[in-house]
């Protein structure tokens, strides 16, 4: 449905002559919209067009002509709009103007040329209707100082797409400016890197985010090998291989992969990052592809914290029961294989407790712990209360059962009893029920302690 013009309430018939004829030039130039054009047309209606054809005094015919225009007359801005309006008779307005019409820079097309309009209005039963319409032509107007040929409205054009080529190139620098700044100042690292046909890796760009990351001069960071798609000088071994299957991964534009890997830094640090790597382009040397890289030291370190929290006793610092449980699930024997597990557990706490409170017994538990550790370092567990478990694939039988012993002398040193059973295999190590074995015998021995009849804890196997 054409958008019908409305009158501004409480207008004289001049202004509302004038902002007809102004509703008429904004849908030809700007929107192209013949329809809300021919909406105000009257009957008869007499035109007078640009060109020297252009010229009707059948509304049907310029409306058939306005339709014909949709689509033809680029996008235009106008400028410098002057009207003049006079009543002729009672219901009779005309309306004579000027004003500049350019073409919009977004079409590509650069004209500006001036344009005289006249207008004439008629209002029937207070209906105001569009009667006449005489433009001038614009494409072969003259000035004064003009002989034979229009040279001063060449000059305008020419004037007009220079200040509109100089206004484009200007934003275009302002763009390229900022984005410069934004490129050199965001947090994160960028490269880019072309990968070659032949698999291999060549540096193209990086921001100053990178070289800070990598605790490096800008002029290091570009001398260093990256062939392999990151800095060989940097990288930590162990990260290589997942680093370079990301990167290999990208096969298509508009590919991603992501990585964590760590890096050493000029200044000898470790830290950690994370790298989203995209697929840009294919181009005729090779494959354009884009990394934004974070550090992520801190989030990594703080998950290591809450996954060493999850996994560690906090009142002996030994792995706890979920950590005892995840070595079950992960456990493999593959031979050579040996495993030996010992199961210790306190003699006497409750009196302890009863005695001194539980304050003092969980010091002795934490005493305990640490003569463990200090023997079995890096394979004792707190299974709970007072009962630790070790689990040692390293040592031979005899010297397995001797630690043992160290630790129950030591403990004893400390007046700490303590009850525990071993349990030892060579080829055929069950994990799971090698902590069971060990712990039963250290119940057995527990109970001959309580018995009055200690019993050695290499009992059984």
């Amino acid at each position: 449905m054409a958008e019908k013009w409305t009158p501004v309430p409480g207008c004289t018939r001049e202004e509302e002559a004038v902002g007809l004829t102004r509703f008429l030039l904004r849908k030809h130039y700007r929107e192209s919209n013949a329809a809300a054009d021919e909406s105000i047309f009257d009957e008869p209606f007499f035109w007078f067009g640009a060109a020297e054809q252009e010229f009707s005094v059948d509304r049907e015919e310029v409306v058939g002509l306005f339709r014909r225009f949709v689509g033809q007359v680029p996008r235009c801005n106008l400028t410098e709009e002057d009207f003049h309006a006079v009543m002729i008779a009672p219901d009779v307005c005309m309306v004579a103007g000027r004003l500049w019409v350019a073409t919009d820079p977004s079409t590509g097309v650069f004209l500006r040329v001036h344009q005289r309009i006249t207008t004439c209005v008629r209002w029937k039963e207070e209906k105001p209707r569009l009667c006449m319409l005489h433009l001038s032509n614009p494409y072969v107007e003259m000035t004064e100082d003009d002989v034979g040929f229009p040279t001063e409205m060449a000059e305008q054009s020419r004037e007009y797409m220079r200040r509109q080529l100089e206004e484009q190139k200007q934003k275009i620098a302002r763009q390229g400016a900022e984005l410069t700044d934004i490129y050199n100042t965001v947090s994160c690292g960028i490269l880019r890197l072309l990968r070659t046909p032949a698999g291999e890796y060549r540096l193209l760009t990086f921001n100053r985010a990178l070289a800070a990351l990598m605790d490096r001069t800008e002029e290091d960071v570009a001398a260093m090998d990256w062939s392999q798609g990151f800095g060989a000088d940097a990288a930590v071994v162990e990260d290589i291989q997942r680093l370079r299957a990301s990167l290999d991964g990208l096969k298509a534009p508009g590919d991603r992969s992501g990585a964590d890997y760590q890096i050493r830094t000029g200044k000898g640090r470790v830290v950690y990052l994370h790298s989203d790597n995209d697929f840009i382009s294919r181009e005729p040397e090779g494959d354009v592809i884009q990394r934004l890289t974070y550090d992520v030291t801190e989030r990594v370190r703080l998950e290591q914290a809450l996954k060493r929290l999850s996994l560690e006793d906090p009142l002996t610092g030994l792995y706890n029961r979920n950590s005892f449980n995840e070595t079950m699930a992960r456990f493999r024997c593959e031979p050579p294989c040996r495993l030996g597990a010992a199961c210790f557990d306190l003699n006497g706490l409750k009196g302890w407790n009863d005695r001194y409170g539980h304050s003092a017994g969980d010091a002795l538990i934490r005493r305990a712990g640490e003569v463990i550790a200090a023997v079995f370092p890096g394979k004792a567990y707190r299974l709970g209360g007072d009962e630790f478990l070790v689990l040692d694939d390293e040592r031979e039988e005899a010297d397995f059962r001797a630690a043992v012993r160290r630790v129950e002398k030591a403990l004893e040193r400390e007046h700490i009893s303590v009850s525990a059973g071993i349990s030892w295999r060579e080829g055929g190590c069950d994990a799971r029920r090698q902590a069971d074995e060990a712990d039963r015998l250290m119940y057995e021995a527990k109970a001959a302690f309580y018995g009055g009849r200690k019993q050695s804890p290499d009992r059984g196997r």
